[in-house]
C-alpha cells in the first residue's frame, strides 16, 4: 500500500471518533495539495469496521474508516505520489509525441493537463508539526 496520498481537489470529510459510547463528529476541509500519510496505527471498532491512522501535513491525525478511504480514491479526489509521478511521465510522453506528429490539438490538451499536475505537486503542503486530533 502506498504510504502518501495528496488531495487532488478541495472536498470535506466527516471525521468521527471511535469512542464506544460516545460519537464525535468533524467535518474537516482539506485541500488541493494537502498530504495525508498512513501511519501503522490500525484500529478495529464493532459494526464500524477498520479504521486507518492518518497524518495530514504533517500537522494533525485522524482516524478514517477504509472504506471511505477507498472511496475518495475511486472518485479521484486523492491519488498516491507515486501515480502523480507517473501521470506527470505520460503525459510528458504524450506531449513529445504530439509534437512528433505536428498535433497542436493533443499538444495543448496534454500540456494543459501537465500543468495543472505540476502545480498540484508545487502545493504540496509539508509542515513538521503533527498534533493528534
Amino acid at each position: 500500500m502506498n504510504e502518501n496520498f495528496i488531495i487532488l481537489e478541495l472536498f470535506q470529510q466527516q471525521i468521527s471518533c471511535c469512542c464506544p459510547k460516545q460519537k464525535h463528529q468533524h467535518m474537516i476541509e482539506f485541500r488541493q495539495g494537502d498530504v495525508w500519510t498512513i501511519t501503522n496505527e490500525r484500529k478495529y471498532v464493532d459494526c464500524l469496521g477498520w479504521h486507518i491512522l492518518m497524518t495530514v501535513n504533517r500537522e494533525f491525525q485522524f482516524l478514517i474508516h477504509v472504506e471511505d478511504l477507498e472511496e475518495l480514491y475511486n472518485k479521484g479526489k486523492i491519488c498516491s505520489i507515486m501515480d502523480l509521478d507517473l501521470k506527470m511521465i505520460h503525459l510528458n510522453f504524450k506531449i513529445n509525441e504530439a509534437l512528433d506528429s505536428h498535433d497542436k490539438e493533443s499538444f495543448n490538451l496534454f500540456a494543459n493537463e501537465l500543468s495543472e499536475i505540476q502545480k498540484i505537486k508545487n502545493e504540496m503542503h509539508y509542515s513538521v508539526n503533527v498534533q493528534a486530533f
